[in-house]
């Protein structure tokens, strides 16, 4: 699934490789360090979510990327997130 991450006055577009109701692993060019803060765009079944998360993982080269942990979750975001993931769970 595409995703939007916003870090240092940086945007940049990816994709979700992995993710859980409490982080995702999210690919694409970066220059985060680990413990920045961003902000994170996601589509998730027709509904437009932004999360807070925290670098806790950094992917060099093939494949580089970002490990995410969600920080700072509301319900407006947690219920959803968790929709998906269980709708996702169901259909394999």
């Amino acid at each position: 699934m595409h995703a939007r991450v916003r870090a240092h006055d940086e945007v940049v577009d990816g994709t979700v490789e992995d993710i859980s109701r409490s982080g995702m692993l999210f690919t694409a060019p970066h220059r985060a360090r680990l413990g920045d803060t961003a902000e994170i765009e996601l589509e998730l079944s027709g509904e437009q979510l932004r999360i807070v998360a925290e670098v806790v993982r950094i992917v060099e080269g093939p494949g580089a990327g970002l490990g995410l942990r969600f920080v700072g979750q509301t319900d407006r975001t947690r219920r959803p997130l968790a929709n998906f993931i269980m709708h996702c769970h169901a259909t394999r």
